[in-house]
């Protein structure tokens, strides 16, 4: 497979020190692939603003760059535009990973300066569709996550119309589950995870394709490497749940693997000899 580097330029990485703060287990949507799934179950509750306040205070101490929000689904916190000016007044960078579907209930100002990162599985269907997006003037990356029924036709469309209608100016491509693992060290797959190297083939036909001019991001899934950003296996990620329940690596989440604490760029990865959860970011030259 030939990457169309005549179309591409790869952009240099920051990796920060993320802790992912899962926020509400209340969703709208119950996801074959939800990787926290297990642990949110059928628990309908919310994080209070005091336990967030809590959680960020250690994380300032931690030497914390970024906060990423998620749930269940983030937007249907009741205290989520609260939450949002913690992380404002802390100077925190903020993203927040969301289904979509309430966009519509919020106001720019409600949300301004948070990166919005929408996951979708498919160009038109019941769930998680780019379709069923409602038209806002709220800007978002959208994240793509591809699966065995994904075609090349599918996400061309899909980014096409997101570039046309909802002013994406970033089309991050991913995939349901992190890896195909025959072993299920991390993940126990899916029906519907794509296999890595089938992965790797639709994300390069992609590349050669699509003629838009949306910063195209890519999750490396083992598969792609970085000609721009060094190899790092310390580990910036951590995750928080509701109630104090800490998970250090995202691939150990639906092995339960809780500990007491957290600390960046302490633990190496324990799974590869760099982290599976980078991205690449190309631009069209």
């Amino acid at each position: 497979m030939k990457f169309p580097w005549n179309k591409y330029e790869e952009l240099p990485l920051d990796r920060r020190n993320t802790l992912q703060i899962f926020i509400t287990n209340e969703c709208n949507l119950r996801c074959n692939g939800c990787f926290a799934r297990d642990i949110i179950k059928n628990d309908s509750s919310y994080m209070s603003l005091e336990e967030y306040q809590k959680v960020i205070s250690e994380f300032l101490k931690r030497d914390g760059k970024q906060i990423n929000l998620l749930g269940g689904e983030p937007l249907l916190h009741p205290n989520i535009r609260e939450i949002v000016n913690i992380n404002k007044k802390e100077n925190i960078k903020t993203t927040i990973y969301t289904n979509g579907y309430f966009l519509d209930r919020f106001k720019p100002e409600d949300l301004e300066g948070v990166k919005l990162r929408v996951s979708l599985y498919c160009k038109n269907g019941k769930v998680k569709s780019v379709d069923s997006l409602p038209l806002t003037n709220i800007p978002f990356d959208a994240n793509y996550m591809v699966s065995k029924k994904t075609n090349l036709d599918n996400l061309l469309d899909s980014a096409d119309y997101l570039e046309k209608n909802h002013k994406c100016k970033v089309f991050f491509i991913s995939s349901i589950r992190e890896l195909d693992n025959p072993n299920q060290e991390f993940f126990e797959d899916t029906e519907a995870t794509m296999p890595v190297l089938e992965y790797k083939k639709l994300v390069h036909n992609f590349m050669r394709e699509y003629q838009g001019k949306m910063n195209v991001h890519v999750s490396k899934r083992g598969v792609f490497e970085s000609t721009k950003t060094i190899a790092d296996n310390k580990c910036k990620f951590a995750n928080y749940f509701i109630g104090g329940k800490i998970i250090q690596c995202p691939y150990d989440i639906v092995n339960l693997k809780f500990q007491k604490s957290y600390e960046f760029e302490d633990r190496f990865c324990q799974h590869n000899n760099t982290c599976l959860m980078s991205k690449i970011i190309f631009k069209r030259k």
